[in-house]
């Protein structure tokens, strides 16, 4: 994919050049829109943080930014963060932090039904009772 990427921007850029220089100068205005694409694609095939960005210019941020979109686009989404197959959202959240070397760690609380039928609980307790005082 980088290579078709390179060979686009390179392509592109020529012909629009072409065609502004000879039939339609105002084209010039085309590359306030391509030319930051193209720039940034460049930037993509540098960096060394993603790399599915580095794989797929342009495109692979695609990814990043339907994950970002992901809590605001929620209420469209069948699968909640705790009922996902095979694994739910909140396992996969800890897998990706830790592949990352991120912080995994996740505050106090949760977000299970813990009164849900079958779901089974036990306090602990300060002191401990005698088992023959127990009904």
């Amino acid at each position: 994919m980088r290579n078709e990427f390179t060979l686009f921007a390179i392509l592109s850029t020529f012909v629009l050049s072409l065609i502004a220089y000879l039939f339609w100068p105002p084209m010039w205005w085309s590359f306030l829109i391509l030319g930051p694409i193209i720039l940034l694609g460049f930037y993509d095939m540098a960096q060394s943080r993603h790399a599915i960005m580095r794989n797929y210019p342009i495109l692979g941020r695609g990814r990043y930014i339907m994950e970002e979109l992901r809590p605001k686009m929620y209420q469209y989404f069948i699968e909640s963060d705790t009922n996902g197959r095979p694994i739910s959202r909140i396992f996969r959240s800890v897998i990706y932090q830790r592949a990352k070397k991120e912080l995994d760690t996740t505050p106090f609380g949760t977000q299970l039904d813990v009164y849900e039928e079958g779901y089974e609980w036990m306090n602990h307790s300060i002191v401990a009772l005698d088992a023959h005082e127990l009904e």
